[in-house]
């Protein structure tokens, strides 16, 4: 058996955040995510990671709906499950396939969402239904006591147009 050394070393910061991807396995270049809080500052982060995120993959034609549909998923994050001025905090995941992108944003919240019906004087209660018109498909996954994920599948490809025939 070989001596052990007496040198300790202290655990150094990481200077990439935390990254689910890494935790669940997938791939670096298909996965990203980013925590957020309810301040100006943090959801001004989200938009940008997003963005960026979005052109490093090259999912140009679907960015405009992914950032609407990721704003409205972390709005309700915000509104429902956290608190300004708290500790507390969300996720948000990106995850590239071949033809979707799906959009994941974790909150410490319980509560189910519930898609409402808007009267024309509301000016709010509509995400979960821009959400579902966007979207191929959208769900979520409750964790218990210890809160829940809210996912979107967004089409990356635009059906390609019928091709002209030519009738004589």
């Amino acid at each position: 058996m070989a001596p052990r050394s007496n040198v300790q070393h202290a655990p150094q910061p990481s200077p990439a955040p935390f990254d689910w991807g890494l935790a669940m396995g997938l791939g670096v270049p298909d996965f990203s995510a980013r925590r957020f809080t309810a301040n100006s500052a943090s959801l001004a982060g989200i938009r940008r990671f997003t963005h960026r995120t979005m052109s490093l993959w090259g999912r140009h034609s679907c960015t405009d709906d992914v950032m609407t549909v990721v704003g409205e998923l972390v709005a309700n994050a915000t509104r429902h499950a956290l608190p300004p001025h708290s500790d507390r905090h969300g996720w948000l995941g990106l995850m590239n396939t071949a033809n979707t992108v799906i959009c994941a944003v974790q909150d410490p919240s319980p509560d189910r969402p519930s898609p409402r019906t808007a009267t024309a004087q509301d000016t709010r209660g509509r995400g979960l239904l821009i959400i579902d018109q966007l979207a191929h498909d959208w769900g979520y996954s409750l964790h218990g006591n210890n809160g829940k994920t809210v996912w979107a599948v967004m089409p990356t490809t635009i059906a390609q147009p019928p091709a002209w025939t030519r009738t004589s």
